[in-house]
Parts: C-alpha cells; structure tokens; sequence
C-alpha cells in the first residue's frame, strides 16, 4: 500500500494553523482521532468523500488537498507566501473573536500598528 504523505501533511498543517487537536478534528467529522492520526500521517488514505468533510471542519476548500504536479497545493499562492507560526496563531486568535466589534478594534489596531 502507498502511503499518501502528501495529503496527510496538508490536513496536519492546516489542522495546526486553526489551532486544533487530533481529537477536536475527529469530533466535527465523526471519527477517532487515532484515524485521523492515520490520515495525518499517510498510512490510511483518505476518501473523497472523507476529503469533502474534512474541507468542511477545516474551513478550507477540497482542491487544497491535491497537490499539482510541480509539488505545490493545487490552489491560489497566499499574497505573502507561506504563514510563519506567530502570523498562524494571530489568524487563529483572530478567528476566534466572534464579536464583530471585537473585531473592528482588532483591526483598527492592527491597522494603527502597521503605520509606524
């Protein structure tokens, strides 16, 4: 059986970036997260069916699970490239302000901040 890596990374790294466990990602699409673990690390391959659900919990949209022939994530490349862990951990945090005031503030700071 060929293990797919490729895959598995992209849903670790993407799993990570929005800040969850194993376990919170097997919880929203039903599994264990020993399977999850399993597709993490490429020794069970993941179904599209699976892949659709996954793209739900992980708010991301399927294509980014298929890598393109040159190697890169068969989607469009972020604007500056690919997020370090503080710009990572700020988009998790950030995405966690439910509040839309909340949120205006936050980028209002942001905002003033990036002035200086």
């Amino acid at each position: 059986m060929k293990k797919d890596r490729t895959t598995g990374q992209i849903i670790k790294d993407r799993r990570t970036a929005l800040g969850l466990t194993q376990i919170q990602l097997a919880e929203k699409i039903g599994l264990s997260y020993q399977q999850v673990q399993k597709y993490e690390k490429g020794i069970d391959r993941v179904s599209v069916e699976r892949l659709k659900q996954m793209a739900r919990a992980l708010d991301t949209p399927v294509s980014a699970f298929f890598p393109s022939d040159n190697g890169m994530v068969a989607e469009e490349p972020a604007a500056y490239g690919r997020l370090n862990a503080d710009e990572e951990e700020l988009l998790r945090l950030f995405r966690g302000i439910k509040d839309k005031k909340q949120r205006s503030a936050v980028m209002a700071l942001l905002t003033s901040l990036s002035r200086k």
